[in-house]
């Protein structure tokens, strides 16, 4: 303990050791060095006994435990499931926007490498060949969205969304880059969507709207956690195309069974009515947030 130092900075109750007795935070160090306070900083992080690491283990090998933990009231083991969400989904579109734009820009540079060799053997085949490449700023893309009668917001909508076209084909990774960017917002308002099919599938259970919000929370952190999996074993050179599909699959079924104790039979048929009901959400979902994208580029 530091000399002279008799109360906890936290809470002000009087200290006895090196962990204040009333609320746990350790005094035993000063902050003043770097070393000791770069310690407090990384002591939860490097400790596989703290509620990160036993959140995590959990998260992927135990569908549906940390919801029915929650449910049952064993919360203060495990990290909050608003917390875990908010941490992962951050790690992973972050990691999405650092690497997509680049790989697009690559894959551009590649393809305006081979586009050379591509133009000279049409060439030998056809005199026209030239003539039919489209350049993207000559484009008059007609959407069709507004008539005549439409609100006049409707119109300016289907402008910009012509005008920016020609943008978008010339330049898709600048794109991509804004969809990443409002990704993240667009996801976590489908949360509700996600939690609202759960509680109808279970209707007539005893659960109520929250508990399946915090179902919804775990899930999705789950979907992130493990796509950050698979994207690392792409980057390792493993070929994992089809694992990512098949871990969410199997997922649902099984944390339905755990956290509300569906038999195997319910379980994977409200598992594919929710599929189903999302993955039409979450078309409309994306398709809304194209055009928003295209019209704010």
């Amino acid at each position: 303990m530091s000399q002279g130092r008799r109360h906890c900075r936290n809470c002000y109750h009087p200290l006895t050791g090196e962990y204040c007795g009333h609320c746990g935070q350790r005094e035993g160090r000063s902050d003043r060095r770097f070393f000791d306070l770069a310690g407090e900083l990384t002591g939860d992080l490097l400790d596989f006994d703290s509620r990160l690491w036993r959140t995590l283990l959990f998260l992927l090998f135990r569908p549906g435990f940390l919801t029915a933990e929650f449910i049952a009231g064993r919360r203060a083991r495990y990290l909050p499931p608003l917390r875990l969400y908010l941490v992962i989904s951050f790690i992973t579109f972050l990691v999405l926007s650092l690497f997509i734009p680049d790989t697009i820009r690559l894959s551009d540079d590649k393809a305006a490498n081979g586009d050379e060799a591509v133009v000279v053997t049409i060439d030998t085949d056809s005199a026209d060949a030239e003539d039919s490449a489209v350049d993207p700023n000559d484009l008059d893309l007609q959407i069709g969205l507004a008539q005549e009668d439409s609100p006049q917001w409707l119109k300016d909508l289907e402008q910009r969304l012509e005008s920016n076209t020609g943008r978008l084909l010339k330049d898709p990774a600048d794109f991509v880059a804004t969809v990443v960017e409002y990704l993240p917002q667009v996801m976590f308002l489908l949360l509700p969507v996600f939690a609202l099919l759960v509680q109808l599938v279970y209707l007539l259970s005893p659960f109520h709207y929250l508990q399946h919000l915090v179902f919804a929370l775990h899930y999705h952190s789950f979907a992130y956690l493990f796509y950050l999996f698979t994207a690392v074993l792409e980057v390792s050179g493993v070929k994992v195309e089809d694992l990512l599909m098949i871990g969410l699959l199997v997922y649902l079924p099984l944390a339905f069974r755990r956290c509300y104790g569906s038999g195997w039979w319910g379980a994977v048929g409200k598992a594919l009515l929710v599929y189903i009901s999302y993955a039409l959400v979450l078309v409309l979902g994306f398709a809304a947030m194209v055009v928003v994208t295209i019209a704010l580029l």
